[in-house]
């Protein structure tokens, strides 16, 4: 009994030694990410898709340009091509979202800074386009408003710039903020129509909820000819 307990412990001694031989060698662990199914090329990934899976830290520390070690490297990027199950993350394979989808078209407009965005317009917030017409002829025959395009998202906002006034002066009258959209072709024609010929160009945020779509009633409400 005796030796068989001295056997036991010299075993368990020598299982020690090993564990830490290997952990030596091994070092620490940490965990990176891998897919508990398959995913298709250009999905975005989230946490029901994904497991984590312990390695050595060492890995991931030789490679931290590599594998994805938290999820938020995931926020806003699609997968490159079809993933399969068991997959280890890494970085090259999801890319950024492309922020145009088939057929729209990316257009910016100029919009004046304090009156058109007063600070609250970001990109994500959803507006309605406003343009103001003077009389002009036949072409706008009474000072008029129209709503151009409604519950428009914003990609970007740009950096106010000075503009200078026309005439004589060349003064600067203030500044005016580039403001990006992704719109169908059909709507982007529009919106280069009227920031051509428009006096103003306005932006309106739009809560959430449902809205109809319909233009503002009232006396100074017009569609000035061609638009």
């Amino acid at each position: 009994m005796i030796l068989a307990a001295i056997g036991a412990v010299v075993v368990f001694l020598g299982l020690m030694s090993y564990v830490q031989s290997v952990r030596s060698e091994v070092g620490a662990m940490t965990y990176i990410y891998a897919l508990k199914q398959d995913v298709p090329a250009n999905s975005q990934i989230d946490e029901t898709v994904l497991t984590q899976v312990e390695v050595p830290a060492r890995w991931s520390t030789d490679t931290t340009k590599t594998f994805i070690t938290d999820v938020e490297q995931l926020r806003g990027k699609v997968t490159v091509t079809n993933l399969a199950k068991g997959a280890w993350l890494q970085q090259g394979m999801v890319i950024d979202a492309p922020s145009l989808r088939g057929g729209q078209r990316e257009i910016a407009i100029m919009i004046d800074a304090e009156t058109g965005v007063a600070g609250k317009v970001q990109p994500g917030s959803v507006v309605d386009i406003y343009a103001t017409f003077q009389p002009q002829g036949r072409t706008v025959t009474k000072p008029c408003v129209i709503r151009v395009l409604a519950r428009q998202t914003v990609l970007e906002v740009g950096t106010p710039a000075a503009q200078r006034e026309a005439g004589e002066a060349g003064g600067f009258t203030g500044a005016s903020v580039p403001i990006t959209f992704a719109l169908t072709a059909k709507d982007s024609l529009r919106l280069a129509y009227v920031e051509s010929f428009a006096d103003k160009l306005r932006l309106a945020l739009v809560g959430s909820g449902q809205d109809d779509g319909s233009a503002p009633a009232g006396e100074q409400v017009c569609s000035p000819t061609g638009s």
